[in-house]
């Protein structure tokens, strides 16, 4: 079976280059980061490591590898940042250009909000209202309970137990597991 040299988009590259530097940030060598993966239950061998970030330099004729999600995730828990890290280039300023795969060139501001599910959309079909285009993803892109600008529905929040003035607020564990406590609201 052959097998065609893989192209990565600006995305993938934009990943690449964020393990690089988070690895190197946090002072791992290939084989440091590899054993945190195993620690997590994703192994990931130094090599492919080596070949995932090699696909930081577009038109490399280095070998490479793609980042498939369980490895984006595991890479980022491992990191102890979130998955947008990991998918948005990080620039010195807002304003500069990224490339995002499907969507092009974009300010790096306009991709971490997106990235962050601070906005909804990046590209918009011009024959439609905007307004629409924002429900829709709002409505396909996230969960009921995750809207935002809005309390849990009440049949949500009955089903979890929460009184009329309790909100839902994440924390962790004297173990350092997330957990998600009650919390009455102020408002």
């Amino acid at each position: 079976m052959t097998t065609g040299r893989i192209e990565l988009g600006a995305s993938g590259r934009a990943v690449a280059a964020n393990v690089k530097r988070l690895r190197k940030a946090r002072g791992w060598s290939l084989r440091a980061l590899s054993e945190e993966l195993s620690a997590v239950g994703r192994g990931l061998s130094q090599d492919a490591i080596n070949k995932i970030e090699n696909g930081a330099e577009e038109g490399t004729t280095k070998q490479i590898r793609r980042v498939d999600a369980d490895d984006l995730i595991a890479l980022a828990v491992v990191f102890g940042v979130a998955p947008a890290a990991l998918l948005v280039p990080l620039t010195y300023l807002p304003t500069e250009s990224v490339g995002v795969t499907g969507a092009g060139e974009v300010p790096a501001l306009t991709a971490w909000l997106w990235a962050t599910s601070e906005i909804q959309r990046l590209v918009y079909d011009t024959d439609r209202r905007r307004q629409t285009q924002d429900r829709e993803s709002t409505l396909y892109g996230l969960p009921e309970w995750l809207t935002p600008g809005k309390p849990l529905p009440a049949e949500v929040a009955r089903e979890i137990g929460l009184a009329d003035d309790e909100t839902l607020r994440p924390d962790w564990d004297d173990e350092g597991r997330p957990v998600l406590r009650k919390e009455r609201d102020d408002g």
